[in-house]
């Protein structure tokens, strides 16, 4: 099974549905035995979601994706 880290880096790809299938069943494996994982997925899903329907903010997504690419390789740089 993946560590918590090994979860955490590739977290991005798994809220964006953009794992790989084999990739994703074995973070979904993790997320079955992991409450701490679940519960930084269940919110960081319903942050996305207020902060979507809020509409407060908008970011071109040129942005958008290298902000997430900026934040992804911090994220793998310390696992």
């Amino acid at each position: 099974m993946l560590s918590c880290a090994e979860f955490l880096a590739e977290f991005g790809d798994y809220i964006e549905d953009a794992a790989e299938p084999g990739l994703r069943a074995r973070l979904e494996e993790h997320l079955h035995e992991c409450k701490t994982c679940c519960v930084i997925v269940d919110s960081t899903r319903k942050t996305i979601q207020i902060v979507t329907d809020s509409d407060c903010f908008h970011l071109p997504d040129t942005l958008g994706e290298s902000i997430v690419s900026e934040v992804m390789g911090r994220v793998r740089q310390k696992s």
